[in-house]
């Protein structure tokens, strides 16, 4: 009776949501078009520069589409504003920097649009185009009653005024080899009317260099109207941590013979005496037997 009932329960659940699962596993076998999109990247350097992505959505995965030449325009898709031509590499990226020609209307404009075409006659006629208003970033910390702080300021252009922009998300952070880690609690801290957003460091302990020095990140990432912005500032708030004299002084697995581990060290030669003592008894018990027979 059991069986017969869990047998029409599955028939019930086939029937309500069969169709459901067959549309998503349709959905999933058809690889989609290629997409090719457009970013814009301001980084610490202050030399930006634009990158193109293609990608393909085989199943429920992106996928890099690899050697799609793209051509990128300042306004307008006319060759008179053709910036230049880039092909994407095996992560499906490519990247140009803004060329010299290009400093004036740097200088002059609130705002850029940007055209990424794919120039391959024989392509899907791939289009982006993206749109970003001049803006500058700039980080500074202040230290009062024992807590330190993080600021940073977004300003954006509009004709010979810079003005403040509030509520955009930014990334307050120190720079570390494998990833930055944030500098207070949170992962992005919002910037309020003035265009600052702040955030208390909270990493007394973290290593610096030497002298304990560590390097502040402040960060945009991804922003419809700004795009990727960065900037640091090095600052004396690290532990200092100082290196060895020398590297190879010191007794490890890596340092000259001289400097062999103590422990290494006594696990060869226990071998090494264990061995030859062997070999001593042996032939004490040789010659036992050799007296013995005689």
């Amino acid at each position: 009776m059991k069986a017969f009932k869990y047998h029409k329960l599955s028939i019930i659940l086939l029937l309500l949501f069969g169709p459901w699962i067959s549309k998503i596993n349709a959905q999933d076998s058809v690889a989609s078009k290629t997409q090719l999109s457009i970013s814009y990247f301001l980084p610490v350097n202050n030399l930006p520069y634009l990158e193109v992505n293609t990608r393909k959505k085989n199943g429920r995965k992106f996928e890099a589409v690899t050697n799609i030449p793209v051509n990128i325009y300042f306004d307008q898709a006319e060759r008179k504003n053709l910036l230049g031509q880039v092909t994407t590499d095996s992560t499906g990226k490519g990247r140009i920097g803004l060329p010299a020609s290009f400093k004036n209307e740097w200088d002059s404009l609130n705002e850029f649009k940007f055209i990424a075409e794919e120039s391959s006659p024989q392509g899907e006629a791939l289009s982006a185009d993206i749109t970003i208003k001049k803006a500058i970033l700039t980080i500074d910390t202040t230290s009062a009653d024992g807590t330190r702080m993080v600021t940073a300021e977004l300003k954006e252009k509009n004709g010979d005024n810079w003005i403040p922009v509030k509520d955009i998300d930014m990334v307050l952070s120190i720079k570390r080899l494998l990833g930055n880690l944030s500098v207070g609690d949170k992962e992005t801290y919002t910037s309020d009317s003035t265009g600052v957003s702040r955030a208390e460091f909270k990493r007394d302990s973290i290593p610096g260099d030497q002298k304990g020095n560590i390097i502040l990140v402040a960060q945009i990432v991804d922003n419809d109207n700004y795009g990727n912005l960065a900037v640091e500032k090095l600052v004396n708030w690290g532990t200092p941590v100082k290196p060895p004299k020398n590297f190879f002084a010191q007794r490890a697995l890596w340092s000259i013979r001289t400097e062999t581990p103590f422990w290494l060290l006594f696990t060869v030669y226990s071998i090494v005496l264990g061995i030859w003592g062997t070999f001593i008894y042996l032939i004490f018990q040789v010659r036992k037997i050799k007296k013995l027979g005689a």
